[in-house]
């Protein structure tokens, strides 16, 4: 009258095997989960690549005005230690690479010539540096000022962007406003005139 079935009792060691066979999915299911392939962007920062097992980081350049991107590359894993500058990092998915690109999608890009020290004096170099800017940044370069002293002068940006206001009214910089303005052959022109007034006055 119970319902139960006297005559069919469960066989011996049921429960226990009925639990084995429950234990051994959750453990199927489990790895499953843990072997999901994490996603990172390569090097364009836009295209997905599967990352090694554990991977649960993904890395970006930093983008700065007129330096760029930073040299760190795409990919999978975490950030080198005190890399915060250039770097940086988001967990990563199965779905997609979290790291896009950093470039902003209207940002513009032209020349400007670096600066080193030479036998004592600061030469511009042969190949123009490649600057970054936004879209709506006004375009300019920079280079030694008639006051800048050529052993102990850091040209800004690699002669990228403009001068420092300071760096302006004490002279150490000049900066102008065109495409790979700051050529060696502009420096002349801003010399010449200086060294006519002189001449005259002696």
């Amino acid at each position: 009258s119970s319902g139960i079935n006297a005559e069919w009792p469960l066989r011996p060691g049921y429960r226990q095997s009925r639990k084995m066979k429950v234990f051994v999915i959750l453990i199927g299911v489990f790895s499953a989960v843990s072997a999901e392939v994490m996603k990172c962007n390569g090097a364009d920062g836009a295209t997905a690549e599967d990352c090694e097992d554990g991977v649960v980081a993904c890395t970006s350049p930093v983008w700065s005005q007129y330096g760029g991107p930073s040299a760190q590359a795409y990919g999978c894993g975490p950030c080198p230690a005190d890399s915060s500058a250039t770097c940086v990092d988001c967990t990563a998915t199965a779905d997609a690479g979290c790291n896009v690109n950093v470039t902003p999608a209207d940002a513009q890009t032209f020349e400007c010539f670096d600066y080193s020290l030479v036998k004592e004096a600061l030469v511009a170099s042969k190949i123009a540096t490649i600057c970054h800017a936004e879209k709506a940044t006004a375009i300019a370069c920079n280079k030694p000022g008639s006051a800048a002293v050529a052993k102990t002068y850091s040209v800004a940006n690699k002669g990228c962007g403009p001068c420092s206001e300071a760096a302006k009214k004490d002279k150490t910089c000049f900066d102008c406003p065109t495409d790979k303005c700051n050529s060696a052959s502009t420096l002349a022109f801003v010399l010449a005139p200086l060294l006519a007034v002189f001449f005259h006055m002696m």
